[in-house]
């Protein structure tokens, strides 16, 4: 069974030179022809020798209605390659597309220019978050002109998918080094006041920084969500996040202890203040945020129930 490539992205974000990169690692390299199914063509192209040198059979698929599991497995057949690589469309519809049922292997990547991925953000929000929804990594090139928001477009794309590796190219290559957070609100407070514009932030940096905030105190809004069937004082306490359109909400919820637990009732809305602190679940390996909560007061639900997270 042949392994699938599925690398997304719009015109111009720089897949095909990064899938031409790709081919010519050693690392990737490997005994039999690849198929290269391309989407579009942008201004990089794929040489007749080039794609000779590396055994590649390119075919094209010009309209989204021809990216069906039927016209894919017949194209599989006839080259038998050991590999496919996938350049998709970025403006086709990604959310409903289907393969063949035996592509088992599939590895997708989402690629992106960083200089246009506030306007595509924005203008197309719908379309980003699934290029990334069920991606393995996302790589932003060209950030140069970008250093500022960089961080702001990590979140965004975490807030989507939590396992999202994201990576940025600046014209020297690899930005390895650890990316300095840009967060709307100093880190070094002992209490945090959080509101509707820095909770999603807030949520995603303390999902992947836990330890820097045990100890602190934060303030912010939410409404129950859930009760704890097993403990009296246990609750989570949370927003709904809007990652995508108003149809497509995430929930960033926290697990909360609170000693008047039973006063709550489900959706109630609250304003409350509590230390941050950490526990552990064993089944999942994991460490996760408990927020002990010391002050509480029901409030009315506020204008818009949902956080943006762009």
């Amino acid at each position: 069974m042949a392994r699938i490539y599925f690398i997304n992205g719009f015109l111009d974000s720089g897949k095909t030179t990064f899938i031409k990169e790709l081919l010519d690692q050693d690392y990737f390299q490997i005994q039999g022809r690849t198929l290269l199914i391309e989407c579009e063509e942008g201004d990089e192209e794929y040489p007749a020798d080039f794609l000779e040198a590396h055994n590649v059979d390119k075919v094209s698929i010009e309209n989204e209605e021809e990216f069906t599991p039927e016209h894919l497995a017949e194209i599989e057949k006839k080259y038998k390659p050991k590999r496919v690589i996938i350049e998709f469309n970025g403006m086709w519809n990604r959310k409903n597309l289907e393969f063949p049922w035996y592509w088992e292997e599939l590895v997708e990547i989402s690629v992106f220019d960083a200089s246009t991925f506030e306007m595509y953000s924005r203008n197309m929000k719908s379309l980003v978050a699934e290029q990334v929804r069920n991606a393995l990594m996302t790589i932003l090139n060209r950030c140069d002109t970008v250093l500022d928001k960089i961080g702001s477009y990590r979140r965004s794309l975490k807030a989507v998918n939590s396992q999202l590796n994201v990576v940025f190219y600046d014209k020297e290559g690899e930005m390895s080094a650890r990316l300095e957070e840009d967060l709307p609100y100093d880190i070094n407070e002992d209490v945090l006041t959080i509101t509707d514009d820095t909770y999603a932030t807030f949520y995603i940096d303390l999902m992947e920084n836990l330890d820097r905030y045990v100890g602190k105190q934060a303030n912010l809004q939410g409404m129950v969500i859930k009760k704890s069937e097993n403990s009296a004082t246990s609750l989570i306490l949370g927003r709904f996040a809007m990652t995508c359109c108003a149809e497509d909400l995430s929930m960033f919820g926290f697990v909360c202890d609170y000693a008047k637990a039973e006063t709550l009732e489900l959706d109630d809305w609250v304003e409350y203040s509590g230390i941050i602190d950490k526990d552990y679940m064993e089944k999942y390996d994991l460490w996760y945020p408990v927020i002990y909560v010391k002050e509480l007061e029901h409030i009315n639900p506020p204008k818009n129930n949902w956080v943006d997270v762009v």
